[in-house]
Parts: structure tokens; sequence; C-alpha cells
């Protein structure tokens, strides 16, 4: 006999046990494409937090006591980690979406299914891109959307680096060359 929780559902199958008394007309496919949904949002909800938080680290004042710093920077990482994704989102989409439109348009298709799934309005008939996550087909565009959006997010992020790269270079050619730095 299988080994019992507190609550009396089998130990390993608390989480489908339940899943089944709330949802019970689910099939194990609709919750498996609900989970590479919520995976998929995600991947590209914690590069963004990434984003933002190196991003906005990157020009912050910092204080020669380490710990004040250390105390900063964390607190910028939970303030990021708090905002709605569509707070975040719409700090980096006006910039994001001048090089890369049309992966900027597929953020809000796949933050809206997520809603659709998150918020329970639809958790049998979630849709991407008008079509129902239930299928094969609609699945597969859902984690393909996210791996070019996360790539595209990686880019972006060398495009915001840039300038400070360059100019860490030209700083240290100043110092070969003997030259004063400002």
């Amino acid at each position: 006999m299988a080994e019992m929780s507190d609550w009396g559902f089998p130990k390993g199958n608390l989480a489908q046990a339940l899943r089944k008394i709330l949802h019970p007309l689910l099939t194990d496919h609709e919750v498996e494409a609900i989970v590479v949904c919520l995976f998929a949002h995600l991947l590209i909800e914690n590069k963004l937090n990434g984003l933002l938080y190196r991003w906005l680290k990157q020009d912050a004042p910092s204080s020669d006591n380490n710990d004040v710093t250390a105390k900063a920077e964390d607190a910028l990482w939970k303030n990021i980690v708090k905002m709605d994704f569509a707070k975040k989102w719409s700090l980096v989409e006006p910039f994001f979406e001048i090089h890369f439109p049309s992966q900027a348009a597929h953020m809000w298709k796949l933050n809206d299914t997520r809603n659709e799934l998150f918020h329970g309005r639809a958790i049998g008939g979630a849709t991407f891109q008008g079509r129902p996550i239930s299928e094969e087909k609609t699945v597969e565009d859902i984690f393909l959307a996210a791996q070019f959006l996360s790539e595209k997010l990686d880019k972006f992020e060398e495009m915001v680096d840039a300038p400070h790269a360059h100019a860490e270079r030209w700083s240290k050619r100043l110092v070969e060359l003997g030259e004063r730095l400002l």
C-alpha cells in the first residue's frame, strides 16, 4: 500500500489528486499544456527581471561601503520582482519594439494567455493567437515564442550594455596610452 500524506492522499500524487478535485474536467494533456504556458511566461518574466535589474543597477550610484551597496541592490531586486508583469514590460517595450517589433507583439499575446490561465477565466479554453492551447501546434508556438523572446531580450540587453562596454574598453585603452581620464 502506498504511503499516505497527512491529508490522506497517496504520497507523490498530491498535486494530481488536488488538481482532479479542483478541475476534474481537465485532461492530463491540458494540464501539461497549461504547465508549458506558465513556464514559458515564467522564463520571460525572469529574463525581464534580470534585464531591468542590470539596466537600472548599471548607472546607479554606489557607496564605498559594500554592505550599503549590497543592501541597495537587494532592495532594487525585490522591488522589480514585486512589480506586475505589465509594468515591467511597459518600461522595456518602447525601446525593445524599435528593434524587435514582431517579438514585442508576441509578449502581450503570451501574457494574455498566461492571464487567462492564471486568473482562471479560461482554464480549459485558454488560447494563444486565437488557437486553443490544448492543440499540439499551439503549445509548440507558445514555446517557440518564449524562446524567441528570450533570445531577443538577451540581444536587447547587449544593446543596452554596449555604450558601457565601449566606454570601459576606451578607458582601458587610454590608461594603456598613458592618457589621463577625466
